[in-house]
This record gives structure tokens, C-alpha cells and sequence, in this order.
């Protein structure tokens, strides 16, 4: 397992044996010095949704609350949804990388700049970043990222997290 997890963590330093994930994650990712691959499968677990297409992509206008997902057409209409939510809970996960409003809205100036898909990237891309630091596993760093209290929780989430990743393997 310990040689599995370096193998991974050296193998996504390296972009040519992954899929290239679109610029705005290679671009925070380099900011903030994580893998671009780590960071798109975190917004793939958090926020993806089958478009018009049938390709499966992160969705930014994206709000979470109790459990369930909504998926709204544009920037302003997630806020109009946003603002109206958060007169009912304080709870809501927002965005690409469902950055949650009531833990973390300290970072922000208002609830609807979370919907702004680099503010988002880059907020998440940091809370990421500290929880590979102290996990040393960009697996078990999804699962803190979702759930810092670790747990069932943590482990299913760190599941689907890295199914994503590894399917960024070409």
C-alpha cells in the first residue's frame, strides 16, 4: 500500500500519463502547487453532472443542501438561489468544489463569490493542499477534505475520489 501511494503521488506530478484537465484547474492547481488531476477529480466527485452531450463535467452553478444537489443554468441565477437558501440554513456546499458557506465563509465577502469558478478552485485547491500535507495521500486527503473528521464518511468519499483520478489515467 505504501508503495502504491508514492507510485500515485510521483505518477501525478507527471501530466503526460494523465488526461489533461481543462486550464482553469492546471492554472490554480500550479498557483497553489497541487496536482491539476488531484484538484479536477476532487470538483469531478464534488459537482459533475451529465451535460447535453453525455460527457460527465464539473458543474459550477452547483449549490448542495441537505444532501441534495441543484444545478442552476448560470452564475446568477445559483446566487439568486443561493441568497434565497441561506435565509432557510446556513449549510450549503457551493460551487465546483461544493465549498461549504457555514465552515468557511470567513474566506469570502459574500456567499455568492463562491460561484465564481476560480475563487472556488483556488479556496478548495488550499484546503486540499493542507490535507495532502498532513495525510500524505491524495486519497485520504479527498476524504479529509470532505470530512475532516474522518470516519465512513471520509472513506467512501476518498472511494469515489479516487475512481475519478484513476480515470484520468490514459
Amino acid at each position: 500500500m505504501v508503495r502504491y501511494s508514492i507510485a500515485l503521488m510521483l505518477t501525478l506530478w507527471t501530466s503526460s500519463a494523465f488526461a489533461m484537465p481543462p486550464s482553469l484547474y492546471r492554472e490554480v492547481a500550479y498557483e497553489v502547487g497541487i496536482p491539476s488531476q488531484a484538484l479536477y477529480a476532487l470538483a469531478l466527485t464534488e459537482s459533475a453532472t451529465r451535460l447535453n452531450d453525455g460527457s460527465v463535467k464539473p458543474w459550477p452553478w452547483t449549490l448542495n443542501v441537505k444532501g441534495k444537489g441543484y444545478y442552476y443554468a448560470n452564475q446568477k441565477a445559483a446566487c439568486t438561489a443561493l441568497k434565497q437558501t441561506l435565509k432557510r440554513t446556513s449549510s450549503v456546499d457551493v460551487g465546483l468544489a461544493q465549498v461549504n458557506w457555514y465552515w468557511h465563509k470567513q474566506g469570502f465577502n459574500s456567499p455568492c463569490a463562491l460561484l465564481d469558478p476560480k475563487t472556488n478552485l483556488t479556496y478548495a485547491s488550499g484546503l486540499l493542499k493542507k490535507a495532502f500535507q498532513n495525510k500524505k495521500h491524495w486519497g485520504k486527503a479527498a476524504g479529509a477534505y470532505h470530512r475532516p473528521a474522518g470516519g465512513p464518511l471520509a472513506f467512501r468519499y476518498q472511494q469515489r475520489f479516487e475512481l475519478h483520478l484513476h480515470s484520468l489515467v490514459r
